[in-house]
């Protein structure tokens, strides 16, 4: 005889007990398995709890929906119910939720310990209490909005709650002098316009932001950096909010998560107050840009006009990189001579020299007067993956690392140069070659730092948000002291004399870039001095200016003086 709850039962009746037990549980089982899979709501508030989180987990929002009791259904479309996750989805940043710990039946409902994995906020821990109704069908979630987010009560509502700081970072120059101050409505520029580009401005939000930050619950835009410092320091000098997460009901609010945001910062830049004046006053009303750099460091002390903000063709100018690789490759010395002639045949082309002059003889004088038909054929025998590689290692086609919206400067790929003539034009400075002067402004500081390139900077301390690049060799130190004698030459016999300085060896190099019919060429001079120990480097650019011997070289030499204190 078999015991059970007291009763004696014969052995066989106690055997269909078994059965019928087991039965039992595996119709249990069966049902379980087939709830979860099918979004049928569960024989017991916990399956059903488990489903509907499951489901949450996964954003399968037709599932939860399923798992709502009929008469919120009747109320609530589905559009509705996928609607209020959707929107405090966005109120929150909400990534995704995860269950974080055991669910328990709490009277008529269940809760479950959960985590809201936010952007802004981290992850936020809070229990959702799911209400229940055990219908014929199983138990229902009775839903309301209040579930759209976890730890929610019934009638709070999700809102973002922000609390912009008052204020915004200084920008000073190297000694401190005020370029930009003042809180974000009444903002100011003390030293006026020759600042006035590098700075940048304020923009307020327009309508179409302030619209969009309304529709997401969240606090009206402010004025933000445009253009200059303003513009590439707006995450330092503005801070960020600090943004509490609120559950707000007619009772009050409570508050769920806070992101602290970030205090303002000011920066101190490398720009040196009189030598942006004077390259400001050497540029005058010109179309164009002036960069100057410590050829020393890589600071950039000064930066009129255009310099950091427009990439045009650098002409000549570029061909200190074609005679760099040219010289390094062993395509050339000093000493190899050139036949006299105003023009190049290429492909077919007569590629001609500026001024239609008869030009060539040594490497160094071809240099010096920007002899075209020496310097087209040398790039072809350079090659276009080693002429691109070169440039590459100057800057070009690389992501500038300065702490400033600066255009990157360009040259062809390699396979699209695929002709004699295409190669050439490139070695002179176009045929898609384009830069600004800040780089070529490096191009001479790397020759007069003897092959290392320091690469421009303009915050004056490094920190956490702008970081300084390391310097880099990028040719020979052999290369660069022969491209530097060849520099030398341009000013004292060629076609940079005009930039020649009493008392200082000034190596330079002009440009002059056409750019397109019936149109005056970009006039260009790149420089540094003294030369055999620079102090400073430069570029100058006259858009339309006509020729860079004229009309950049000149101004290249008024901000050397001034650098030097001449």
């Amino acid at each position: 005889m078999v015991t059970a709850r007291g009763r004696r039962w014969p052995r066989a009746a106690a055997v269909v007990l078994l059965v019928l037990a087991v039965a039992g549980a595996a119709v249990a089982v069966l049902r379980f398995v087939g709830d979860t899979a099918s979004s049928r709501a569960g024989p017991t508030p916990i399956v059903t709890a488990h489903a509907f989180v499951g489901a949450w987990q996964k954003n399968d929002m037709a599932t939860m929906y399923r798992l709502v009791s009929r008469p919120v259904r009747r109320h609530v479309s589905f559009q509705q119910f996928a609607s209020a996750y959707a929107a405090d989805a966005k109120t929150s940043s909400l990534r995704r939720v995860l269950q974080d710990g055991r669910m328990r039946v709490a009277g008529s409902a269940v809760t479950v310990p959960m985590i809201a994995a936010t952007s802004a906020f981290g992850h936020v821990s809070q229990t959702t209490r799911l209400p229940m109704v055990d219908t014929p069908r199983g138990y229902r979630i009775v839903w309301n909005p209040s579930l759209a987010f976890p730890g929610l009560q019934r009638g709070e509502q999700l809102k973002a709650k922000s609390h912009p700081p008052t204020t915004r970072g200084d920008i000073k120059a190297s000694n401190g002098t005020i370029l930009a101050e003042g809180p974000p409505d009444d903002r100011v520029y003390p030293q006026g316009a020759s600042f006035s580009l590098i700075t940048g401005y304020l923009k307020p939000p327009d309508a179409e932001q302030v619209a969009a930050r309304e529709a997401a619950g969240w606090p009206a835009a402010r004025p933000y950096g445009q253009g200059g410092l303003e513009e590439s320091l707006d995450r330092i000098l503005a801070g960020a909010p600090r943004i509490n997460l609120v559950a707000v009901s007619p009772a009050g609010k409570r508050v769920l998560a806070v992101n602290p945001g970030r205090a303002p910062h000011g920066v101190t830049t490398t720009l040196d107050v009189s030598l942006q004046k004077a390259s400001a006053t050497a540029l005058g009303s010109r179309y164009g840009g002036v960069v100057v750099l410590n050829p020393r460091t890589g600071a950039v002390e000064a930066d009129a006009g255009l310099g950091m903000d427009t990439l045009q063709p650098p002409g000549s100018s570029f061909k200190t990189i074609t005679a760099s690789a040219a010289l390094e490759d062993g395509k050339a010395t000093l000493s190899s001579t050139y036949p006299y002639a105003r023009f190049v045949v290429l492909d077919g082309w007569h590629l001609r020299n500026f001024h239609h002059e008869d030009c060539g003889g040594s490497l160094v004088l071809a240099f010096a007067v920007s002899c075209n038909s020496v310097f087209a054929p040398l790039a072809d025998q350079v090659g276009a993956e080693n002429l691109v590689a070169t440039a590459n290692r100057f800057g070009f086609n690389q992501k500038p690392s300065i702490a400033y919206p600066v255009p990157t400067s360009v040259t062809p790929k390699a396979e699209a140069m695929d002709s004699d003539l295409s190669l050439g034009v490139a070695g002179i400075g176009q045929g898609g070659v384009d830069a600004s002067p800040l780089q070529m402004a490096a191009v001479a500081q790397t020759i007069g730092s003897l092959g290392v390139q320091r690469p421009p900077f303009i915050v004056h301390t490094p920190s956490r948000h702008v970081d300084r690049p390391q310097e880099r060799r990028v040719i020979p130190a052999s290369v660069a002291e022969d491209v530097r004698s060849m520099m030398e030459a341009v000013v004292t016999e060629g076609t940079g004399v005009s930039a020649a300085i009493p008392g200082v060896t000034v190596a330079g190099k002009t440009g002059t870039a056409e750019v397109g019919p019936h149109r005056p060429s970009d006039a260009w001079f790149i420089a540094f001095a003294p030369a055999e120990n620079p102090t400073v480097a430069v570029a100058v650019l006259v858009v339309n200016g006509g020729v860079g011997g004229t009309v950049a070289a000149p101004i290249a030499r008024e901000v050397m003086e001034s650098a030097l204190g001449q």
